[in-house]
């Protein structure tokens, strides 16, 4: 697993803070303010569920949090990145940490050794 990924709440934090509760609108009011809807999402960081029929039938997000939600999905759907989460989470519980500045060390002496 690589350094790059970040915990759930790093990444939540990344996007900012999610409001509570989304704006539910029925799907002809989100056709009408289409263009207020998206200024809100974009701009006030909103969230609007569109409905159907009285029912759930799209959600508009951020696209920072939709960007979050599918890398989300991905590193969820591989059995092997999931096992490296674990396990770094697991010598993290143990305190089996490296500081940055012990890793550049670490790594410097290696290059100068070659």
């Amino acid at each position: 697993m690589n350094s790059t990924l970040v915990p759930a709440t790093r990444v939540r934090t990344q996007c900012g803070t999610l409001p509570t509760v989304a704006k539910t609108v029925p799907v002809r009011e989100f056709r009408t303010n289409l263009s207020a809807f998206l200024s809100d999402v974009a701009d006030r960081r909103d969230h609007v569920l569109v409905t159907r029929n009285g029912k759930p039938a799209a959600a508009l997000v951020p696209i920072d949090e939709y960007d979050a939600l599918e890398e989300t999905a991905e590193i969820l759907s591989d059995s092997e990145t999931l096992a490296a989460i674990e396990a770094g989470l697991a010598e993290f519980s143990r305190d089996e940490t490296v500081t940055l500045a012990d890793l550049r060390t670490e790594l410097d002496s290696r290059r100068s050794a070659q």
